[in-house]
């Protein structure tokens, strides 16, 4: 049976190889480009654009935001010690870790424009634009706490954490500040970095 750091190392590997793939596809050879589909979908998110739809995405966009998951994944990390160990005390704030950090890596590495087809709703964020790390972050934090669930319905709380995850996601795009590339890759590479931390800290219960 493989050992659970090296599978977790696969699959952050993996997590890295999926942004490679859209930072490819997207920046090939350094010189970046548009997609089709991203014009077209900021395009169609342009057109609906109103008042009320800026206020409340440029709210909601704030749930991808560190200043909100942080405290969010420490809170959940001291209860988990208090009733549980102190590794799976490590899971959600682990998940958040691995995936704001290569997040930021890969931005530094891409160096991918932020979108200029539309004007921006909120002012536009100083760093890259490739992929999008609120995304990335709030799928980590979420999916984590899934995996966390314990009491309550399991049905509701999967429903709540897609809704949070899906808004956050249509809003970087709706304000203009991300690509849909960005952000779709960001969806499955975080994914990929919560499942290493899984292999990390939940797994490791079952072969200690």
């Amino acid at each position: 049976m493989p050992r659970q750091p090296a599978v977790a190392a696969a699959w952050l590997s993996g997590s890295a190889g999926i942004l490679t793939l859209g930072a490819t596809l997207v920046c090939a050879g350094s010189q970046c480009s548009v997609p089709q589909f991203d014009s077209v979908a900021l395009g169609l998110l342009n057109d609906w654009k109103s008042n009320g739809l800026d206020t409340f995405f440029a709210t909601i966009t704030w749930l991808g935001s560190l200043w909100v998951l942080v405290p969010i994944a420490v809170l959940i990390a001291w209860k988990e010690y208090l009733r549980s160990s102190w590794r799976t005390a490590l899971f959600v704030p682990l998940s958040l870790l691995l995936a704001s950090s290569l997040a930021h890596i890969t931005k530094t590495i891409v160096e991918r424009p932020r979108p200029e087809l539309y004007p921006a709703s909120i002012p536009v964020p100083v760093d890259w634009s490739f992929p999008s790390a609120h995304t990335m972050q709030v799928t980590a934090c979420l999916l984590a706490m899934l995996l966390l669930h314990r009491t309550g319905s399991l049905f509701a709380q999967i429903l709540g954490a897609a809704a949070v995850i899906l808004l956050v996601m249509v809003s970087r795009a709706y304000l203009q500040v991300h690509f849909p590339t960005d952000i779709v890759f960001g969806l499955v590479a975080a994914i990929a970095c919560v499942i290493a931390a899984q292999k990390l800290t939940l797994d490791q219960r079952r072969v200690s």
